[in-house]
């Protein structure tokens, strides 16, 4: 990540098992980024198109499509309001873009994003911390959606209780005795996460990061993919909790999917 100037970027590449044709479909089509990342997604594919990302209300925004080379380089910048001029052009402050560049390798593809236009004031340093835990699950999940679950729609299971007091606080309760158990501290790490009724999530570490975020691969829910991200302190934020279903039977999304809001509304019955 660089810090100069009055803007600061996060850089970062995957590689992926996939052709450059295949990874350009998943960045730029809206069915495939409700797949991997926003569970709702449309685009118009096109130099000039507009692309919507939305995680549900309070959490949309919608890109300009600047640079549209397939299967070469995508690169959107914050669309602006009807009647303002083009971000890149008006003189102002930075204005927040998103690079993806493709090259193939032996393989699949290497895919580096460039996310920047960030702003630089110390002010700004939780908001630039979550955006670069943000993009290491999301380009992790972007890969393991194309090698592991090609042509699955995605169904999400998400509770996103309003809670109170600091990061720390909400941490402890999630992921203390009375909740999930305890996180593990790191990458590659097994977790195994009680849920009420007796169900379970069990599987791999992808992202730790106390108390911030945290992702795993749940490899007892047909490898799909818990995230849990603590993006606010105070009188009142929202927690997310995201568990995204690949080719799970519908009775047992319903019975993982109770027992999660189950648990996270115990945990957190301040939220109703």
């Amino acid at each position: 990540m660089s810090d100069e100037g009055e803007a600061r970027s996060i850089e970062m590449s995957i590689d992926v098992g996939a052709a450059p044709e295949d990874v350009w479909k998943a960045i730029s089509d809206g069915e495939w980024l409700s797949r991997w990342f926003s569970p709702m997604a449309s685009s118009d594919p096109r130099e000039g198109g507009l692309v919507a990302f939305s995680w549900g209300e309070g959490a949309e925004w919608t890109s300009r499509i600047s640079v549209w080379r397939p299967a070469v380089h995508l690169r959107l910048v914050d669309a602006p309001a009807e009647d303002a001029e083009t971000p890149e052009d008006d003189g102002q402050a930075p204005v927040a873009a998103l690079d993806y560049h493709l090259e193939p390798r032996e393989g699949g593809t290497r895919l580096r994003l460039v996310n920047s236009g960030l702003p630089a004031g110390e002010e700004a340093n939780d908001f630039v911390h979550m955006t670069k835990n943000g993009w290491r699950f999301f380009l992790w999940n972007l890969k393991h959606v194309l090698e592991r679950h090609r042509g699955v729609p995605r169904i999400m299971i998400n509770v996103r209780p309003w809670v109170a007091g600091t990061r720390e606080d909400v941490w402890n309760r999630l992921f203390g005795p009375a909740g999930f158990g305890e996180a593990p501290g790191q990458a590659g790490d097994r977790f195994r996460f009680r849920l009420d009724g007796g169900q379970v999530l069990a599987g791999a570490t992808v992202l730790s990061d106390r108390p911030w975020a945290f992702a795993g691969q749940v490899e007892s829910f047909c490898d799909g993919v818990l995230h849990v991200e603590l993006e606010g302190s105070g009188d009142r934020w929202k927690l997310g909790v995201w568990l995204s279903a690949y080719g799970v039977a519908l009775d047992e999304r319903e019975r993982i999917g109770g027992a999660l809001r189950e648990t996270v509304g115990r945990l957190f019955p301040e939220s109703s």
